[in-house]
C-alpha cells in the first residue's frame, strides 16, 4: 500500500498543477496526501495511542514547513534552487528544535500553527513584476518517477524509523516539506522564482486547513475508527481550503 499509494498521489498533483496552474496545484499539494497515511500507517504499526501523541508534534513540523515555505519563497528571489533548498530545510530544523523546546500543549500549538500561517500570507513574497516566466526548453523526462521516489522513499522511511523516534519526532518529520520541495523544486528550476512564489503561496493558503485536519485526529480517533475520523477531518479540511480561497 506504501509502496502504491504514493507515487500515485505525487503524479495526480504534479498534472493538477500542470493542467489547472500553480495556485491551484499548491492548494492541492497542501492537503494531507503524505501527512495522513503517514499517521495511518503510525496507528497501524504502533497503536492508537501513538498516533495521537504525535498530534503536538505534528503541529510543531507544520509551523516549520510554514518556516520552510516563506524562507524558500524568499530565497528564490536571489538564489539558485540547491542553496535556497538547503538554506530552507534548516529554518524547518531551527523551528522545530525551538518549539520542541517549548513544549507547548496541543491547543497551543495549533494556535500557533494557525497564526503562523495567517501572519506569513500577511506578509508573504510576492512574484517580481516585469520578469517574463523563466520556460525551460523541455521538461526532464525523469521528473515524475523522481517525485514520486522520494515521496515514497521518505513514507517508508519515517514509518520504519517511528517507534526509535518516538512519538514526538515522529509527529514533527511528518510534515516535512517532501511535496513541498518537490513542487518547489521542480517550479523554480524549469519556471523560474515567480511560479515558485505563486506555488508556495498556494500551500501556505492551504495550510489552515491542512493544521485543522491534522489536529481534529487528536480527538476523533479517540471516538471514532480511521476511516470515520479522516473522512470528518477531509471535509473539514476542504471546506475550510473552500474560505481559504476566498480570503487569500
Amino acid at each position: 500500500f506504501k509502496l502504491a499509494m504514493m507515487p500515485m498521489v505525487i503524479g495526480m498533483i504534479t498534472l493538477v498543477s500542470r493542467k489547472w496552474g500553480n495556485k491551484i496545484g499548491g492548494i492541492i499539494g497542501s492537503m494531507p496526501w503524505v501527512a495522513g497515511p503517514i499517521l495511518v500507517f503510525f496507528i497501524v504499526e504502533q497503536g492508537t495511542a501513538f498516533g495521537i501523541r504525535a498530534n503536538p508534534g505534528i503541529l510543531t513540523g507544520v509551523v516549520s514547513l510554514v518556516g520552510f515555505c516563506y524562507c524558500y519563497a524568499f530565497l528564490s528571489k536571489y538564489l539558485t534552487w540547491l542553496p535556497t533548498l538547503l538554506i530552507s530545510y534548516g529554518a524547518f530544523v531551527a523551528a522545530a528544535l525551538l518549539l520542541d523546546s517549548l513544549h507547548l500543549s496541543l491547543w497551543s500549538i495549533y494556535g500557533v500553527a494557525v497564526l503562523s500561517v495567517v501572519a506569513a500570507l500577511r506578509y508573504f513574497p510576492l512574484p517580481v513584476a516585469g520578469i517574463p516566466p523563466l520556460e525551460r526548453a523541455k521538461t526532464p523526462k525523469f521528473d515524475i518517477p523522481f517525485r514520486m521516489l522520494v515521496a515514497t522513499l521518505f513514507v517508508l522511511a519515517i514509518t520504519a524509523l517511528a517507534k526509535g523516534l518516538g512519538p514526538t519526532w515522529s509527529g514533527i518529520l511528518t510534515p516535512f516539506p517532501i511535496i513541498t520541495s518537490i513542487l518547489a523544486i521542480f517550479t523554480h528550476y524549469l519556471q523560474g522564482s515567480n511560479a515558485t512564489i505563486t506555488i508556495l503561496r498556494g500551500i501556505m493558503i492551504g495550510l489552515v486547513g491542512f493544521t485543522t485536519f491534522l489536529f481534529l485526529q487528536a480527538f476523533f480517533l479517540r471516538e471514532f475508527s480511521i476511516p470515520v475520523s479522516f473522512l470528518l477531518a477531509f471535509v473539514v479540511n476542504g471546506l475550510i481550503n473552500a474560505v481559504a480561497i476566498r480570503i487569500w
